[in-house]
């Protein structure tokens, strides 16, 4: 009875041992990962990295990991507390051991990346930079923003209601007018919808991603936009 008592203690220590070992490589990888990350996309801080799975070691002597979930909340760099959140999903990450138990990490390859971005209204509108521009309301769900800009017409200037649409177009997030009404409701000038329809409310590069990382979709939600993101047979570079 002792013996077998003894025999338990021993497995229960070794069995600690592991956990506790299996953190730390696990803690470290994510380390690299997180540096790898802030580097290729110019990120000002280290976004947080969970790999995902148990036991972790196994992953490690095979030198590839199933899922890392990387989360940045600093793509745009503006320092305020609640800003765009870009999740993104690493599915077939390899480090090969040596590299991962010694630090010499320079290259990580990465089979697929899927991922979103959420972004306030209130950073798209910092980064436009447009005086005058406005987001009055948005259905969530839907492409379709309704937006207040104040055109110059001359030496005066009107303010429109603007229906604008949102797409991604090479590389960028665009918003285009689609149709204009005055402020009081009433039709514009010819000359001003003429203006407005004819150009992009603004367009605006989303910045904070790894490079490769393409944008494939966005919809509009209560407060702002959210972004589809993916990428096959993604490098990272230390």
């Amino acid at each position: 009875m002792r013996r077998t008592i003894w025999v338990l203690i021993v497995l229960a220590i070794l069995g600690g041992l592991g956990f506790l070992g299996d953190r730390y490589a696990a803690h470290v990888a994510a380390g690299h990962i997180a540096t790898a990350v802030q580097t290729d996309a110019k990120l000002a801080h280290k976004p947080n990295v969970v790999i995902q799975g148990f036991p972790f070691l196994t992953q490690v002597a095979n030198g590839k990991y199933k899922h890392i979930d990387v989360t940045a909340t600093d793509i745009f760099q503006r320092g305020e507390p609640v800003g765009s959140v870009l999740k993104l999903d690493f599915a077939g990450v390899r480090i090969p051991v040596s590299k991962a138990l010694h630090g010499d990490v320079g290259t990580v390859p990465v089979h697929e990346v899927t991922g979103t971005a959420a972004i306030p209204f209130s950073d798209l509108l910092a980064v436009a930079d447009i005086p005058g521009l406005t987001i009055i309301s948005a259905t969530p769900g839907g492409n379709q923003l309704k937006v207040s800009e104040v055109v110059a017409t001359g030496p005066t200037s009107v303010t429109a209601l603007v229906t604008a649409g949102v797409t991604v177009r090479g590389g960028s997030l665009v918003l285009s007018a689609l149709n204009v009404a005055q402020a009081n409701g009433k039709p514009v000038p010819a000359a001003v919808r003429q203006q407005v329809l004819a150009q992009a409310v603004f367009s605006v590069k989303l910045p904070g991603l790894p490079t490769g990382v393409q944008m494939t979709a966005v919809s509009v939600t209560a407060t702002g936009l959210l972004v589809t993101l993916h990428a096959n047979s993604l490098v990272l570079t230390h």
